[in-house]
């Protein structure tokens, strides 16, 4: 499981440094999906299966807006640079 939510947190990293609000969109219906699956397998009760989603759709989107932090801050960075 924290392997799990460890790739998820990478994955939105990632594509908040690399691709725009479509890749987003994209991502959060896959783990919508891949999320509702993992938790009828694993038998959780209807309030543990939604903390599961909305625990991964954070950890997604939490890390997405990181990416576009980082992504923001390097930009500024090599605009400044580029003045000099």
């Amino acid at each position: 499981m924290e392997s799990a939510t460890i790739a998820v947190t990478l994955l939105g990293l990632a594509a908040g440094v690399l691709f725009r609000l479509k890749v987003l969109l994209l991502l959060a219906g896959l783990l919508l999906i891949i999320s509702i699956v993992f938790s009828v397998n694993s038998g959780f009760t209807f309030l543990h299966a939604a903390i599961t989603v909305m625990v991964a759709q954070m950890l997604l989107q939490g890390s997405y807006f990181l990416g576009l932090l980082i992504r923001s801050i390097s930009a500024a960075i090599h605009r400044a640079r580029l003045r000099l």
